[in-house]
């Protein structure tokens, strides 16, 4: 049934693949004239100047933070269509393994472009992200070096985010998708969509702590997990154990890798609720409505 419905919308519109494809293209060519604004030493004060000088650059700021949005909505469309299909036996294994760790990129390259905002919400996900590659026994300290560089500068973040994990992404999407460009119907949505929404809502920066302090809509469920579990090494180890899963999810067969792909499912829901109710039933207390 899952099957049915993604082949249903391929055959009238543009793939999901071929429409995160486009998305990052887009939110890579628009984070170009950003990336030259952009003062990684005075990251906060250089966003604050160039929103308050050039209409264009909120254009194309909020175009880049839009088309990002896409890229990681579709992508994980994309990856449910696959399991759906069962097409993920079919990838050789290396290609498999590169498309994991790219995923896995897909959500660091987001959360490192949130953290170079450098307003409050940006610091507090560099704080979370610090503190849960921190725990990690034996490596967490190397890790979280390797990945956010100094506490006191975002210097490697932003080598990171314009240079390693995009361009590592780029070239895990042109060997899976088996084309370095996506066909023009992707663009034509998502440019359209994008723009359109870079118009309507326009990306500004969270200066004040007066404020509830969210992270991006991807980023509330494991800000709830946190609230819930005391003990973040419980979160990383249960977080850890999901993308593992994920990963042996290539040599599964028959009912064993239905019911883990049904369970996979049920934990992406329960995640959801969370999202949820981080997003629009808790106060600036963190007081909920529900639980």
């Amino acid at each position: 049934m899952p099957g049915s419905i993604f082949n249903f919308w391929n055959l009238r519109c543009s793939t999901f693949g071929n429409l995160a494809f486009a998305a990052f293209i887009i939110a890579v060519v628009s984070g170009i004239p950003l990336s030259i604004a952009y003062d990684v030493e005075r990251a906060s004060d250089s966003l604050q100047l160039i929103l308050l000088t050039s209409q264009s650059a909120v254009f194309f700021r909020s175009l880049h933070y839009w088309s990002g949005q896409a890229f990681l909505l579709f992508t994980l469309i994309h990856v449910i269509e696959h399991l759906s299909k069962n097409s993920e036996r079919g990838l050789k294994e290396g290609l498999w393994l590169r498309l994991v760790l790219a995923l896995l990129f897909a959500f660091f390259v987001m959360v490192s472009g949130f953290i170079l905002k450098a307003d409050v919400e940006g610091r507090m996900a560099r704080q979370i992200l610090s503190g849960l590659l921190e725990i990690i026994p034996m490596v967490g300290t190397e890790l979280r070096i390797a990945v956010l560089g100094n506490a006191d500068s975002l210097k490697l973040i932003y080598i990171h985010h314009l240079i390693t994990t995009t361009l590592f992404i780029g070239i895990v999407i042109i060997e899976h998708m088996r084309r370095a460009w996506p066909e023009l119907l992707s663009y034509v949505y998502l440019l359209g969509v994008s723009a359109m929404l870079a118009v309507l809502i326009p990306q500004g920066l969270q200066l004040s702590g007066a404020a509830k302090i969210r992270g991006p809509w991807y980023f509330m469920g494991l800000q709830e997990l946190l609230h819930w579990i005391p003990n973040p090494l419980v979160v990383m180890v249960l977080l850890t154990g999901g993308l593992l899963i994920f990963l042996l999810l290539r040599w599964m067969k028959g009912a064993g890798s239905g019911w883990t792909k049904k369970g996979l499912f049920v934990l992406l829901v329960v995640y959801g609720v969370l999202t949820i109710n981080n997003w629009g039933f808790r106060d600036a207390n963190w007081n909920s409505l529900f639980f």
